[in-house]
């Protein structure tokens, strides 16, 4: 600390001490240091617009899930094309199908055949959705195939068709199960199909 008698224009009169000298130096804080805490706002404000930001993009990924289990979908449709491995289990009779799940999977999908409306029945496999292993029926509609693939049921029953990369995908609720169908023939006569499906499964 500076001398009293080394400051100019400091009294010298009976009876200063060192206080009026620590309120002087008090005075001479800059303006910028006592600004400080609007600075300290200022960045508290945006680490919060940040957060807020970031709950909003999770928001939109839960909104956007139902898209990428529809992607996930097509994917595994098209895997099922490319090679031999359309079915595991290859019957038209739902008494041999159903059961063949049992055991491989804990989801038991009703394995109906709809062969007298045009949709006959082909058989099963096990499939990968969302990183589970889940059960896939597979139907005929003349020279397409519709995959329907059986997963929890969701909160949101879509009721609605989706289009993606030139392939039509339905997904709709029966109880505690969801299905999700994909195939490449027309929308109009996949939701012909989930219409006959689900009356025929009591849905």
């Amino acid at each position: 600390m500076l001398k009293p008698e080394l400051l100019p224009g400091v009294s010298q009169a009976p009876g200063y001490n060192s206080r009026c000298l620590l309120r002087r130096e008090a005075g001479a804080i800059p303006p910028a240091a006592l600004r400080a805490p609007g600075w300290l706002a200022y960045a508290a404000s945006i680490l919060l617009a940040v957060a807020v930001g970031s709950g909003g993009t999770f928001l939109m990924l839960g909104d956007r899930q139902e898209d990428a289990i529809a992607s996930q979908a097509i994917d595994s449709h098209l895997r099922s094309l490319l090679g031999t491995h359309l079915t595991d289990v290859a019957s038209s009779d739902q008494h041999t199908v159903k059961p063949w799940f049992a055991g491989r999977s804990e989801l038991s999908p009703p394995a109906v055949d709809l062969s007298p409306e045009g949709f006959p029945l082909v058989g099963g496999r096990l499939d990968l959705i969302a990183g589970k292993t889940v059960p896939a029926l597979v139907y005929k509609r003349r020279e397409h195939v519709i995959n329907v693939f059986v997963l929890p049921a969701s909160k949101d029953d879509l009721g609605k068709t989706l289009t993606r990369r030139g392939y039509t995908v339905r997904h709709w609720d029966e109880a505690d199960l969801g299905f999700w169908a994909v195939t490449d023939a027309a929308p109009s006569e996949l939701a012909e199909f989930e219409r006959i499906f689900r009356t025929a499964t009591g849905g």
